[in-house]
């Protein structure tokens, strides 16, 4: 019976948007340039500031980071800072040096990953390469060669999403491609304020989710 009950109080979150008694959150958001870019007022983190209020987001998005320099500040950037939720947006400089093995790049991960779950928070992970048929792109970004090592990527933030459970948002620029177009992209060739509306978007969908079970972990203590 209390199963049921709870399984009935998720769907009544998530259908609501988090439920009457929801808690405020405190949400870290670590990334790249991905996560910094946009300008001020246009970072990814500032629209979902606007579209939740009631909840706290920090942007700590340094441009150029990789997975081990976000594994390497993840105590004093994210869990100092005592979240509720961490959004985990690593991995686009990782496949571009390509000089790394996808194990080394698993362990930093899952390392960030497991410290935030001991720590009580949730995850979401936001990837740049899953759910992409490349055959069918008029545009891609990068050539062929790579193609196999995007998807290993994206296999890998699946496996530890679902090993340690995570909320995953596979692509996060999905509704943006192809890269580098007028008029959601910047001239470095990172998302504009308008192009970081549809990835926030994106990040908003899994992020509810998160919320949700969040509050509902809170509701259990």
């Amino acid at each position: 019976m209390r199963c049921m009950f709870a399984v009935a109080t998720v769907a009544l979150m998530l259908l609501s948007g988090c439920g009457i008694e929801c808690s405020s959150m405190k949400i870290v958001c670590i990334g790249d340039s991905l996560t910094a870019c946009g300008g001020d007022g246009g970072r990814y983190t500032d629209w979902l500031n606007v579209w939740l209020p009631e909840h706290t987001i920090i942007n700590k998005g340094i441009g150029g980071d990789t997975l081990a320099g976000g594994r390497q500040r993840f105590q004093s950037d994210v869990l100092e800072l005592k979240p509720d939720i961490v959004v985990i947006e690593l991995g686009a400089n990782d496949f571009w040096q390509k000089n790394r093995p996808i194990e080394a790049l698993e362990d930093d991960l899952e390392d960030m990953v497991k410290r935030a779950k001991a720590a009580g928070a949730e995850v979401v992970i936001a990837g740049c390469f899953g759910e992409r048929d490349y055959t069918s792109e008029n545009n891609v970004e990068y050539s062929p060669e790579r193609y196999d090592f995007a998807n290993a990527i994206a296999k890998m933030e699946g496996d530890i999403c679902h090993r340690y459970g995570c909320f995953y948002i596979p692509n996060m620029q999905i509704d943006i491609k192809p890269n580098g177009r007028a008029p959601y992209w910047a001239e470095d060739n990172h998302p504009n304020k308008e192009g970081n509306q549809f990835v926030a978007r994106r990040i908003l969908s899994k992020l509810k989710e998160a919320i949700a079970a969040a509050n509902l972990k809170n509701r259990y203590k």
